[in-house]
């Protein structure tokens, strides 16, 4: 009898943690697409991080195109992802121990500095340009794929002799940007889309090469621009500025059509108007009267015109919003003054 209900107790406790296992190798939640959905937007919503978009698109082998989803589709959620973010936030609560003996007390560490937007967004908000200086393009890959993503190799063909080490921009040149209002056209809309860094030298006409960050997915005729390390100013060295300024947003990154918190967003301002990284500006929408709907600043300046990030909307903001000048007070995005 005794061997029995010893039998009996092993079972339970080897089902207990059989249970135990499979339910932590289940941390995946099934998410239906929404009309106008990518990867990335899922991303944002569900993991509160756009940028682990290609770690639920590898969760998901069935899906051909990031950025193309369709309505009703399930898209697998690697809850994981988050779970391991909350744990990194919380604080570590330490046993409680006998007090020291006191000592002199040092003079506290100072605030880390915060960069006005993540470097990542900051990177891949491209820009609008009438010209490229390209050094050459994304050819194909090993594997045959044609969407790309980080870590993945591929074949380039440089203008220029390319060494081991050297990296590179990935863009893609979007459609012709035209003026909402004058209809005049100001350039291409430039995509940021990764990094890459040649592996070895040139043979037989192609360059292998690794994709060591994407932003978004890597498609073959990508273009190569030269390589600077990139970084967002921080907020401590922004005094924001409000200038008087009429003008309108032109466009909004990816073309998309409704903007909320974040996004990018390109305005036909620039240097030649005077505007400058950190500006505020307020957006608003002309219809049968003019609403106030959100605060953008800037956060790259070419000649004629800036790329922003969405500060605050309290509806849409879209191509053809106004701009103009923003209410001057203290904002937790700018140094104080």
């Amino acid at each position: 009898m005794l061997n029995k209900k010893l039998i009996m107790l092993i079972v339970i406790v080897l089902v207990g943690v059989t249970t135990f296992a499979l339910a932590q190798e289940q941390e995946i939640k099934d998410y239906k697409v929404q009309q106008g959905d990518t990867l990335w937007d899922i991303s944002r919503k569900e993991l509160n991080d756009p940028f682990l978009w290609p770690k639920v698109w590898k969760e998901n082998p069935d899906i051909a195109n990031p950025d193309k989803l369709i309505p009703g589709q399930i898209v697998k959620i690697p809850l994981y992802l988050l779970q391991k973010e909350i744990q990194k936030e919380e604080p570590v609560i330490e046993p409680e121990q006998p007090k020291p003996a006191p000592i002199p007390i040092a003079e506290p560490a100072p605030p880390k500095p915060k960069p006005l937007v993540n470097a990542n967004a900051y990177i891949s908000s491209g820009y609008i340009a009438s010209a490229i200086n390209d050094l050459g393009l994304v050819i194909g890959s090993p594997s045959g794929k044609t969407l790309l993503g980080t870590h993945d190799m591929v074949f380039v063909k440089t203008k220029a002799a390319a060494k081991p080490g050297d990296r590179f921009y990935l863009l893609r040149k979007g459609p012709v940007v035209k003026h909402p209002v004058t209809k005049s056209i100001l350039g291409y809309l430039i995509e940021i889309t990764g990094i890459a860094e040649i592996k070895k030298s040139e043979y037989d006409g192609q360059t292998p090469a690794q994709i060591i960050e994407s932003f978004s997915d890597v498609n073959i005729e990508d273009i190569l621009v030269a390589y600077q390390k990139e970084t967002p100013p921080f907020v401590s060295e922004i005094e924001c500025g409000t200038p008087k300024i009429n003008g309108y947003i032109v466009e909004a990154r990816q073309l998309r059509l409704n903007n909320g918190q974040f996004d990018i967003v390109y305005i036909d301002k620039g240097k030649k108007d005077n505007m400058k990284v950190g500006d505020l500006l307020k957006t608003a929408n002309k219809g049968k009267f003019t609403v106030s709907n959100g605060l953008i600043q800037v956060i790259k300046v070419q000649e004629s015109t800036s790329v922003a990030v969405v500060r605050q909307s309290t509806d849409a903001i879209t191509k053809g919003n106004l701009i103009t000048e923003a209410e001057k007070q203290k904002y937790p995005f700018c140094s104080n003054r």
